[in-house]
């Protein structure tokens, strides 16, 4: 538990740590003028500063667009830019960080090994091969004997959350972005507080930052209080960089490691629509139960563990009943930082290549890079019916702004681009050819395929991929469509605000 205290500290470290940076800078800056003959000529040795800046960017292993936007942002204004670069654009994992992390893989995810009658039973060698390259990437297995069942909405998603904390006989694992105080939070917390009195063991993990300004103040003292675990995932720090840049954005309910729900709800009140922000509010989530739901509880501790220091015992958290039997194919995957294979991206593009006849899919946020805006198109190019939902009323205006700059050069390719009018959609959720499905946290856009601790759930064979077709088809037909015949009318000077908004898109 982190005492106000300790809380206060942090703060002050993290905001001494920006003033130092600052500083520094400016002492830099001073130096260069009072050795140079002019301001013209110290402005110049900044953009000397900045080429060494620009280069460190191009060898760095990073996306086109990636590079392109920082590159002009230090060159156009090198002292701001060369600042927010140091900060936040390195994105670079530090050493020691790695090797901790990767000891803890040793005994989390590198000990789930791929049951080879699992795979051999997969007769599509399409299917079969999108499996295999998403166990390479996530380091995570294909199941079977396990159900889904799609959760269309937060309320559906909280009443599931509550009826599988109430069955727990010896674990409750919870990890979330943003836990917001609320009829959501304290029913939640209520059957958490009965569970853990009568002797549940209960770790709940939450990010710091998502949660900075909502989370209850009195949150980690009734933890204790109830002799709940309760961590904040990664600090305030004087580590500016880490705490900005690498924000756990997973969000995760196990259950005796026999049921999990896991996708885009975090706990708030405007999640289950009982607060009304930006209309409707339209979420999705996933229960899985049976042997899939091992990952979800090896993500956890794998996360747990790195950030508490702990060394839990893997195998004690196993499924504590009877499993279900089933032809269903489920692989739940995580993402993060850590990980250069970029399980997320390459998950979505594989799924986008083997598409045949249609893909759907919903994200709040449509920022993408070149690869997959690529793999978009030449989806459509080939003849699949692609359709995007993305929100009618924005959670944040520029955010919405920039997602709106993207739609041009899919709607001139023929995808079919539909704005939930309603309110705001903010489910994470892809649908292809009545045969695969995803669920998870994970926005279309460049902190969570790049920066964030991110999880998803690729689900084949089963009811659910055609529940989660059936709903999406539902939101298009209260959402209104953007035609490029329209879209083509809009004004220079929009179509240059995009444009900026475009090339600043990857450093938001």
């Amino acid at each position: 538990m982190r005492s106000s205290s300790e809380h206060f500290q942090s703060m002050f470290r993290f905001l001494v740590n920006v003033v130092l940076i600052v500083l520094q800078l400016t002492i830099i800056g001073l130096i260069i003028l009072e050795f140079s003959e002019d301001a013209v000529y110290g402005y110049w040795l900044f953009e000397g500063l900045a080429i060494f800046v620009v280069l460190n960017i191009v060898y760095r292993k990073k996306t086109a667009a990636y590079k392109i936007s920082w590159i002009i942002f230090v060159l156009v204004v090198p002292v701001v830019g060369i600042v927010l670069y140091f900060i936040w654009g390195r994105q670079r994992v530090p050493g020691k960080s790695k090797k901790r992390w990767d000891e803890i893989n040793l005994r989390t995810f590198l000990k789930l090994k791929q049951n080879q009658a699992v795979l051999e039973s997969i007769d599509d060698k399409g299917l079969k091969k999108q499996v295999e390259l998403v166990h390479r990437l996530s380091d995570l297995p294909v199941w079977k004997n396990t159900k889904t069942e799609y959760l269309k909405l937060g309320e559906e998603m909280h009443r599931a959350n509550l009826a599988a904390i109430k069955t727990a006989e010896k674990f409750i694992f919870l990890e979330y972005f943003i836990v917001t105080g609320g009829k959501m939070y304290d029913e939640l917390m209520a059957v958490l507080y009965e569970k853990a009195d009568a002797g549940v063991e209960i770790r709940m993990m939450v990010d710091e930052m998502g949660s900075l300004s909502t989370l209850p103040k009195d949150f980690y003292n009734n933890c204790a209080a109830h002799h709940i675990k309760s961590i904040p995932y990664n600090p305030l720090s004087p580590s500016l960089f880490k705490f900005i840049s690498f924000r756990d954005h997973r969000k995760i309910t196990v259950v005796d490691g026999r049921v999990a729900i896991t996708g885009g709800i975090n706990i708030g009140d405007e999640y289950i629509n009982e607060k009304v922000r930006f209309g409707h509010w339209k979420d999705m989530a996933l229960r899985l139960e049976g042997d899939a739901v091992f990952s979800l509880t090896t993500m956890f501790i794998n996360m747990w563990d790195y950030a508490t220091g702990a060394v839990t015992e893997l195998d004690a958290y196993k499924g504590t009943a009877a499993l279900v039997t089933g032809d269903e194919l489920v692989m739940p995957f995580c993402d993060g930082p850590m990980n250069p294979r970029n399980p997320a991206v390459n998950t979505y593009m594989t799924v986008f290549a083997n598409a045949k006849d249609y893909l759907y899919l919903t994200t709040p946020y449509l920022i993408l890079d070149t690869d997959l805006t690529n793999c978009i198109l030449l989806a459509a190019r080939s003849g699949v019916d692609v359709r995007i939902i993305t929100p009618g009323i924005p959670d944040k205006k520029l955010v919405y702004a920039t997602t709106r700059a993207f739609y041009g050069d899919l709607l001139a390719e023929g995808v079919r681009i539909y704005e939930y009018a309603p309110g705001f959609v903010h489910g994470k959720v892809l649908v292809t050819d009545d045969q695969v499905a995803i669920v998870g946290s994970i926005n279309m856009d460049y902190r969570s395929l790049t920066w964030n601790y991110e999880c998803g759930t690729w689900v084949s064979g089963s009811k659910t991929v055609l529940d989660i077709k059936a709903d999406l088809l539902d939101c298009i037909k209260v959402s209104r469509e953007v035609c490029y015949y329209d879209w083509e009318k809009t004004s220079f000077m929009k179509k240059v605000g995009q444009s900026v908004l475009r090339i600043m898109a990857p450093l938001m």
